[in-house]
């Protein structure tokens, strides 16, 4: 059996260098030459051996023998034995098998490992391969953020351009309603300083008015003594020119065409002259036997219960004139410095005004409306009354009319008197009244008028020393205050009670929040002179 494989070859081409040599040279052949031929094919055996199969063939020793017996020489016709011994070549030839078997070891170390780095590339490339394709969509959604973000941002500066015009048209209409403001401002100076002329004149006029009356009083009362003169010879009056007294009169008075005449004769007195000078700071009268006469408010406490009587007796047409009246005796008692022993009647008053049927509340005339409200706040006590009181007084007063009744009534000093009370529930209603008749209209001055005295100004002293005061009652009195600081005869008021100073601390102790009641404060410290910008 012929051996085959690489190995087999080497050697088969081993022996047959010899034997080529030997024809090359036949003469300087040596057993040197020899060896350094095996050794040279040992050593190519051995680096061909580690690029190819390194599986040592089982018939090693048949192609040793075959080695031995087919080495001959091409000349010599007869086979010749090499001089290396099998068993050395058996030997060297074991150890090329080992150390190939070594590297073999090692190469199939090296493959697994080539094989796991290769798994391990494989797998790195894959996740590089979604790394990518992740980036690829990042990039994408990067980009239609990117493009929504320009939009996004596009839109907002167009708004914010939309909103840079609305805020400079703002600002040009504020600059014009402030030029108109200061116009009007510098209008209302003008107007105020001319008022004060005309007022000035007028009171110059009513002087002249005063004494050419004085003057015509004189001279009819020279004419009428003259003709008492004349008349002296007659000592007895006529029976017509006697009068029954008074408390007789209206005690005989209970019929209905008595009433009415009686609501005339009060219209006479109220609208006609005074029927009497008395004042309650001067001295007492006396009749020719020196006896004093009774004062007026002496005379209102004692015909007040007997106008009672007679207003719930009263036709419902003969109100208003026993309203007039009871509100003039009323005013006369407010000024006398004695205290009447009058506080049933008063109360029986009031009560009798909100008992009637149909409510003098209710009632169709605003005269009477207004009347009603004002002896009620004057008469009753009671928290829910006094309100529904000044519910009707505020809808009133909230026509041309109504103010009107409100100066002529003199109520300024009814509503003062229950903002002294300082209850709650009635400083707002009240305010409100007060705010009716600050409103524009041609009783404006005239009421400004009414307010600028010390009595009103002591009054908001106290409301702003408060220290529980109401924010929405402040909001209220700022409004009336800011309006009478325009008048400039009304600085010596604000700093008689020292309301400069207190609007000064409500304005720094305040809530920034309250704009409305903030720039009010600011005006009426402008026009003070306090402050340098309203």
């Amino acid at each position: 059996m012929e051996p085959s494989g690489t190995l087999y070859d080497l050697l088969h081409t081993t022996s047959e260098r010899p034997a080529a040599r030997l024809g090359r040279d036949e003469d300087t052949w040596s057993e040197e030459d020899e060896l350094r031929d095996q050794s040279d094919a040992l050593d190519q055996t051995h680096i061909l051996c580690t690029e190819t199969d390194v599986t040592l063939p089982s018939n090693l020793g048949c192609i040793s023998s075959s080695f031995e017996t087919e080495r001959a020489w091409p000349g010599g016709g007869a086979g010749l034995r090499s001089p290396v011994p099998v068993e050395q070549v058996y030997q060297e030839m074991i150890q090329i098998y080992e150390k190939l078997q070594v590297r073999a070891a090692e190469l199939s170390e090296r493959e697994r490992e080539i094989e796991r780095r290769e798994k391990l590339l494989l797998k790195h490339q894959s996740t590089v391969t979604r790394l990518l394709n992740t980036e690829g969509g990042g990039l994408d959604r990067v980009n239609t953020l990117q493009q929504e973000h320009e939009q996004e941002v596009e839109k907002l500066r167009a708004a914010l351009r939309e909103k840079s015009r609305e805020n400079r048209r703002i600002k040009s209409s504020f600059d014009s309603i402030k030029d108109l403001n200061e116009t009007m401002k510098r209008q209302l100076t003008e107007l105020s300083e001319q008022n004060t002329r005309l007022e000035v004149q007028s009171q110059r006029v009513h002087a002249r008015l005063e004494n050419l009356q004085r003057k015509q009083q004189y001279s009819v009362s020279h004419r009428g003594r003259e003709n008492n003169l004349l008349k002296s010879h007659d000592p007895k009056p006529s029976n017509q020119d006697k009068a029954p007294p008074p408390s007789k009169a209206i005690r005989s008075c209970s019929s209905v065409p008595a009433v009415k005449l009686l609501s005339y004769l009060m219209d006479w007195m109220l609208d006609g002259p005074p029927l009497t000078t008395d004042d309650p700071n001067t001295e007492r009268q006396c009749d020719l036997y020196g006896v004093p006469h009774p004062s007026l408010q002496e005379r209102c406490a004692k015909v007040l219960p007997v106008l009672l009587e007679r207003f719930q007796q009263a036709e419902t047409s003969r109100h208003l004139p026993l309203l007039r009246f009871i509100h003039r005796a009323l005013t006369q008692l407010d000024h006398s410095a004695q205290h009447l022993p009058l506080t049933t009647t008063l109360r029986r008053l009031g009560e009798e005004v909100t008992r009637k049927s149909p409510p003098l509340f209710r009632s169709s005339c605003p005269h009477t409306r207004f009347l009603s409200s004002i002896l009620v706040l004057k008469t009753l006590s009671q928290a829910d009354v006094l309100v529904q009181a000044l519910d009707v007084l505020h809808s009133v007063v909230g026509e041309d009319e109504g103010r009107g009744l409100f100066l002529k009534y003199k109520a300024l000093s009814t509503v003062l008197s229950l903002l002294r009370t300082g209850s709650p529930g009635l400083l707002a209603p009240s305010l409100d009244v007060l705010l009716q008749m600050s409103a524009d209209s041609r009783h404006l001055p005239d009421f400004l008028e009414a307010c600028s005295t010390d009595q009103f100004f002591r009054c908001a002293a106290v409301l702003l020393r408060n220290p529980r005061l109401d924010l929405v009652v402040a909001e209220k009195l700022s409004v009336l205050l800011q309006k009478l600081s325009c008048i400039r005869k009304n600085r010596r008021l604000f700093e008689t009670f020292s309301l400069h100073l207190l609007l000064q601390e409500t304005r720094h102790a305040a809530d920034p929040s309250r704009a409305f009641l903030n720039i009010n404060f600011s005006s009426i410290l402008f026009n003070l002179g306090v402050a340098s910008h309203p």
